[in-house]
């Protein structure tokens, strides 16, 4: 046995230099060269202390200039444990004395680190140094304080959310999770767990949309023609509401009452009938112009197609929240079909709903609702110009205050540095898969906690369906290697290929005259 090794301890490999703050600075010895090679990054690694143990993981390795120089190794204290007690907890009470010997980590000392929490939680794959461990997801921290799932396109963050949704799901079939999805690409990956709705399922009904968004549908300019209508809507909305609830002491233009569109119209045309002059008709004549346009477009039958208005709300958020589950705990909004010019609103929408149900809950009846919002980065963009306001504002109240009413979000997005820092600083857990792009580096660099930049050099060299998670979810930062899917249950992401099916024989005669049926039904 080597000097310096015991039974329970793994090979002596440094000597601590120097200890600022959650770093320490060590020397290596010769023998760490020999029996299992040098170090690398991110391998754990343990230093005795008057107290116990502490544990870290290197995260930098370099060499003098001269020659006869030893190695040097940085290392980012994790933890520690106690000689009473050899349980590992976050944080450091008794710092490494200079000298002090720097050991491998043994498989024992690695397993209890990343040992399963004692609070709930959910195995999501296995360590990327060593797939006998399994790597762990604490629920409660994961999803009372949001997280973020980011990285490159193809780097794998599709099968990332299906892993954890599907995992969290498997111990809590109860859950009810809204999933936002731009491109259809979890039906597959959630089917038997998920209702799937589209446009030509979903039911949105105009009067449950605040005045903002029903004025981003009906008035979409914004100078000051759009200016005129937006006030002729407003007093007409309003009116609409309150002659339907007849009380006005607690009917304003955003209450969800149903209304009529037939009233809204009588309304605008008996405010343009009182004009003294005629030529200030134009902007009432517009308004009711794109109000008719929009009811007789099918492409709109889900938010205005339905032809007796009825209180329909508690079914709407039934529906969309899973209340009660009957063994499909998700729902997924597909969003692929919805036209371009109300995505934005139908996002808002959702996630406002989400907020306020969560608001009006009473406690002891809470229904805690995760909401997930893929391609983050175009409802919440980190610049305000470029974004849609009502969806911006309703995703960023979730983040600041949604864990107060059970109200958790999961933000998903290919580009980082478009996405809007606010939010993603209310993200306790921040799962990053490969990134290429500078800008995204050092994007992500700004939420990552102190002494882990050594994460960010290492996120160009990720394999597909392999991580970096911090934060709340786990208890210390883990590269992980997420858990392969089956064929079938793997999203609807990858690119098609094309060196495969341009090989095929032919495509059947009536191809064409399929997709354009579909097209025109609005059914992909």
């Amino acid at each position: 046995m080597d000097e310096g090794q015991g039974s329970n301890t793994g090979q002596l490999i440094g000597t601590v230099l120097a200890v600022q703050g959650a770093v320490a600075t060590g020397s290596l010895l010769d023998r760490a060269f020999v029996g299992e090679g040098p170090p690398g990054i991110g391998d754990l690694v343990t230093i005795p202390t008057g107290a116990g143990r502490v544990y870290g993981t290197v995260q930098a390795l370099r060499k003098g200039r001269r020659a006869d120089d030893r190695p040097v190794m940085d290392i980012h204290l994790l933890g520690e444990s106690g000689m009473a007690s050899p349980a590992f907890r976050r944080g450091i009470s008794l710092y490494p004395q200079l000298d002090a010997l720097i050991h491998r980590a043994t498989a024992a000392e690695i397993a209890l680190v990343y040992a399963q929490p004692s609070a709930p939680s959910v195995p999501i794959g296995t360590l990327r140094h060593d797939a006998s461990i399994a790597a762990w997801l604490a629920v409660d921290n994961l999803l009372g304080k949001h997280f973020a799932i980011l990285g490159s396109t193809g780097s794998g963050k599709s099968c990332a959310v299906t892993v954890i949704l599907r995992a969290i799901l498997d111990r809590h079939p109860e859950a009810h999770v809204l999933l936002i999805d731009p491109h259809d690409e979890y039906s597959t990956a959630l089917g038997d767990r998920a209702q799937r709705l589209d446009p030509g399922s979903l039911e949105l009904p105009y009067w449950i949309l605040t005045f903002d968004e029903l004025a981003a549908v009906l008035v979409p300019t914004h100078d000051a023609r759009g200016y005129a209508e937006a006030a002729i809507l407003r007093d007409a909305v309003r009116r609409a509401r309150l002659a339907a609830a007849g009380d006005e002491t607690r009917v304003t233009v955003d209450t969800p009452i149903p209304y009529r569109l037939s009233d809204l119209e009588r309304l605008i045309e008996e405010a343009m009938g009182a004009l003294d002059k005629p030529e200030g008709a134009a902007p009432y004549r517009h308004l009711l112009a794109r109000l008719r346009t929009a009811r007789a477009d099918p492409r709109y039958a889900f938010m205005f197609g339905s032809l007796h208005v009825r209180d329909t709300m508690a079914a709407v958020l039934r529906r969309l929240f899973r209340i009660p589950t009957e063994g499909k705990p998700v729902t997924l909004i597909d969003i692929s079909a919805v036209p371009m010019d109300v995505v934005d609103v139908v996002v808002s929408l959702l996630c406002r709903l989400a907020f306020e149900f969560g608001l009006w809950s009473q406690r002891e009846g809470m229904v805690p609702l995760l909401v997930i919002c893929e391609e983050a980065h175009r409802y919440v963009p980190s610049d305000h110009a470029q974004a849609f306001e009502p969806s911006r504002r309703a995703i960023a109240r979730i983040a600041k205050e949604g864990r107060k009413y059970g109200v958790s979000l999961g933000l998903v997005s290919q580009r980082p540095a478009e996405l809007s820092a606010t939010s993603l600083s209310q993200c306790g857990t921040v799962i990053a898969l490969r990134m290429s792009n500078e800008r995204d580096q050092a994007f992500v660099r700004n939420v990552l906690p102190d002494g882990a930049d050594w994460m960010i050099g290492a996120l160009p060299a990720l394999g597909t369906g392999e991580g970096f998670v911090f934060g709340e979810g786990v208890s210390v930062p883990v590269r992980v290697r997420f858990a392969e899917l089956p064929a079938d249950r793997q999203p609807a992401s990858q690119t098609p290929p094309f060196s495969v099916l341009w090989n095929q024989p032919p495509p059947a005669a009536d191809v064409v005259e399929q997709t354009v049926g579909r097209w025109r039904a609005l059914r992909r």
